[in-house]
């Protein structure tokens, strides 16, 4: 097992996609540094979809765009993470999905990431994440211990961009569907959490 790295900008993103659709389940795949280190560092996220996670075909022009996109930046698709719509449903066994297979054919040491719902307030205090790691042919849980959100304060920022209810303006695949002018890469809130760092 790796010791997995996330940035502030794929946490926060993760946070506003779960807290723009909280009556949803809502799914997304995390861009990593492509690196053969004993670490994944997880760098962006890209919410994907919130009204249904299993539209095969539009889930394949997502992931062929985001996949353009990260292989320009010197980065690979090495995560999927989703949030239930049931609150009370956080475990990482219902999560599995054909994306996080998919991404774990590609990429050794895939992680998948569930939304802990009971976690999630306006003043967020710990991880708000169950994580997996491909190993061995199937995701297992990782500790809590081998996770380190980067940098330090992320969980103060992300509280603020709840508080300014930043998630308003967030775009998923869903929405890029509707309307091709809407950037799914989110460029605009990547800038607010830039100024809130």
């Amino acid at each position: 097992m790796s010791d997995i790295i996330i940035s502030c900008k794929a946490y926060c993103k993760i946070i506003l996609h779960a807290a723009k659709y909280p009556h949803c389940s809502i799914n997304g795949v995390l861009l990593a540094k492509s690196s053969t280190k004993k670490e994944i560092e997880f760098v962006d996220a890209i919410p994907l979809f919130h009204n249904a996670l299993n539209l095969i075909p539009m889930a394949e022009i997502a992931l062929a765009q985001i996949d353009q996109v990260a292989s320009r930046q010197g980065l690979v698709i090495a995560g999927y993470y989703t949030a239930h719509e049931n609150l009370q449903q956080n475990s990482l066994e219902k999560a599995y999905h054909r994306i996080s297979e998919k991404i774990a054919e590609n990429f050794s040491g895939a992680c998948l990431f569930v939304v802990d719902n009971r976690k999630l307030s306006n003043q967020l205090d710990s991880l708000a994440l169950k994580v997996a790691q491909f190993s061995d042919g199937k995701y297992r849980t990782v500790d809590v211990n081998n996770i380190l959100l980067e940098p330090s304060h992320t969980l103060n920022v992300c509280t603020s961009l709840l508080e300014q209810k930043s998630y308003k303006s967030l775009v998923d695949f869903d929405n890029h569907l509707d309307n091709v002018s809407l950037d799914w890469i989110n460029n605009a809130i990547n800038e607010e959490i830039e100024e809130i760092m």
